[in-house]
């Protein structure tokens, strides 16, 4: 699974998909971290390679039971923050869970020995587990659950440690970046630490002709009959299902070039939220192209990395919550070797809209061959039309 350890000759290695080479990679049998959380996924929610699922990160505020056990049974997910909370979590310390959920991510945090934890989640139907959860440990009054968004929330003290796990599948389609930007700023000590303590979003030009054509017609599976894409776009005022993401496991076998960062976020305190990156890829070989698959790495500990990309299902290696993020464009454009896809990716705030998590994404660009324009497409979540 995507997820770097350090063995005991202090060399750091990946469980699946090294974040630099893509390939299989098995590490060695020793390592000095715990063994990897083993978990199954339901059946109810299993999924094949270029199957489109509604893009959970876009709707947030409509979380409930049966997306937290998708969380909860998330192999690489559990897995990567168990041994990253057990790595950075110091007997003492005084820890914030931003964006608890159900609190297992707090659980793991008071049972590696934190002496108090600050809990914040968004969705009121949650907290009561969370607080379950925490007793059921055996962590009575050592613990404080807010309701609410974070920046609406005034600790009682700083603490020492920031966990979060309000990353998307791009990386950044949570809003996590003004959300922790202003969390480190009035809650973390002066020599707190953030986890995760950076993330980068990736970006390759794809040939997925499959997930494309669901999208053209609009096949779109749900966790369940409280999520649908009418619902969806009808509240994102977008009426083409191309300008929309989606959540799909994309394939290696699938890319036209070789994945780019397109933004790298630090949690420093001076990441900005909206940005444009301009990336160039050389097509490797002839291909439909159709769009674009979105993932991310993120450092959460000292020698611990999550890395989505991977692609083998039945080896464990993909994450049943996140998947993939997937950018289609409306009208595929057959590439040939040698020919240059220029990609312009943007991400900003509309002003018309009111959710709290309003962030918009634009991925347009053109086709190269021999330095002459041969196609362009331009594709917006925030575009209404």
């Amino acid at each position: 699974m995507p997820l770097k350890l350090i063995d005991n000759l202090g060399n750091p290695r990946y469980f699946g998909r090294s974040q630099i080479q893509y390939h299989n990679f098995r590490p060695p049998p020793l390592f000095t971290k715990v063994q990897p959380v083993k978990l199954k996924t339901s059946s109810a929610f299993q999924y094949g390679l270029e199957e489109v699922w509604l893009p959970v990160s876009e709707n947030i505020l409509a979380w409930e039971e049966d997306f937290h056990q998708l969380m909860l049974d998330d192999e690489i997910r559990m897995s990567a923050y168990k041994n990253a909370i057990q790595e950075a979590v110091k007997p003492g310390m005084i820890v914030l869970d931003l964006g608890t959920g159900t609190g297992v991510l707090g659980l793991w945090a008071l049972q590696a020995g934190a002496a108090y934890l600050y809990a914040i989640d968004v969705n009121e139907s949650v907290i009561p587990k969370a607080i379950a959860s925490f007793e059921a440990g055996g962590f009575s009054g050592k613990f404080h659950v807010f309701h609410g968004l974070s920046y609406d929330i005034t600790l009682p003290r700083e603490v020492d440690l920031i966990i979060s796990e309000i990353i998307g599948n791009l990386g950044d389609n949570e809003d996590f970046m003004p959300i922790l930007s202003d969390a480190r700023k009035r809650f973390l000590s002066s020599s707190g630490q953030m986890l995760p303590r950076n993330v980068r979003s990736q970006l390759v030009p794809v040939s997925a002709s499959k997930a494309h054509q669901q999208v053209a017609t609009k096949k779109c599976r749900a966790l369940n009959a409280n999520y649908s894409l009418p619902e969806l776009m009808q509240r994102l005022e977008v009426k083409n299902p191309f300008n929309l993401y989606y959540d799909v496991i994309v394939p290696r076998s699938a890319y036209l070039s070789e994945p780019k960062v397109a933004k790298e976020c630090r949690f420093d305190g001076n990441d900005q939220a909206t940005y444009t990156a301009e990336l160039s890829y050389i097509v490797a070989g002839e291909g439909l192209f159709t769009g674009f698959k979105g993932s991310f790495v993120a450092n959460l500990s000292a020698s611990v990395v999550l890395d989505i990309s991977g692609d083998d299902i039945a080896g464990r290696t993909t994450s049943d919550s996140w998947k993939h993020c997937y950018l289609p464009i409306q009208d595929p454009i057959s590439v040939e070797r040698g020919d240059e896809i220029h990609l312009r990716f943007a991400r900003s705030y509309p002003t018309h809209r009111e959710s709290p998590f309003r962030q918009c994404y634009r991925w347009s660009g053109e086709i190269r061959r021999r330095g002459k324009v041969t196609a362009t497409f331009d594709q917006s979540t925030g575009n209404t039309g």
